[in-house]
């Protein structure tokens, strides 16, 4: 383009400098949430279900663990998966009904919202988890931090399956996966009573302080990548 053309269009279209930008910029600033106000918020989304469903089947555990049968606290132990499978179906919603590109174009970000959403979940089900503690103790003759492990060992186990079914089975299906390994493990907890009930006692804690340090690592390892499949898609 010549250049004395190109000058010239410059200076017909040329747009007039910005007048009160500054204040205009002050008074539409767009408003942050802290990590409070963030989690209130998304805690919000998660489906009432969600709660009524933690808070229902904690009183079963919590009514199972004060109970005066034998196996009736590692039965209520044995529960606790399904615990972890209703907050892996929350987590999990938006890819299971294909949501996921309609969240990215909302203000907040995908990976924000999920993880106040995992966060609200979770410490719902940490501190349902630690209220049961103490009934489980003195109702099965052991000490706190035994039977914490005993809660939070097959709890972590299932949320990490489930995290990586949920990432590898799309739609309905990938539910049915977290199901499924969800009861397998009730199951598993309900036989390792029946048939060896010594797995639950004191000297064989070194094993059972192992197995949560290994189901702690996997569910991190899984949370881990679902945080950076979430980034991936949205980059993409």
């Amino acid at each position: 383009m010549d250049k004395k053309l190109k000058t010239a269009l410059d200076m017909a279209f040329s747009a007039p400098p910005p007048e009160r930008k500054a204040a205009f910029l002050r008074v539409h600033r767009r408003r942050e949430l802290g990590p409070a106000e963030l989690l209130l918020t998304q805690a919000g989304y998660v489906r009432w279900w969600t709660w009524a469903g933690s808070a229902a089947l904690f009183a079963v555990i919590l009514v199972l663990a004060a109970g005066r049968e034998p196996g009736a606290v590692w039965t209520a132990s044995a529960l606790t998966p399904l615990l972890a499978l209703i907050a892996v179906a929350e987590w999990g919603r938006s890819r299971r009904y294909g949501m996921e590109e309609l969240e990215l174009a909302c203000r907040m970000p995908l990976r924000s919202a999920l993880l106040a959403r995992m966060a609200a979940v979770g410490l719902l089900h940490l501190l349902l988890l630690g209220l049961a503690t103490p009934v489980l103790a003195l109702r099965g003759g052991g000490k706190m931090l035994q039977a914490g492990v005993y809660l939070l060992t097959p709890y972590l186990l299932t949320a990490a399956i489930g995290m990586e079914a949920s990432r590898r089975v799309r739609g309905q299906e990938g539910l049915l996966a977290c199901a499924a390994a969800a009861f397998l493990m009730c199951a598993l907890g309900m036989w390792a009573w029946g048939t060896r009930p010594e797995l639950y006692h004191a000297e064989n804690a070194p094993f059972w302080w192992a197995a949560l340090a290994l189901t702690l690592a996997a569910s991190a390892f899984e949370f881990v990548k679902t945080v950076k499949e979430t980034e991936e898609l949205q980059w993409n």
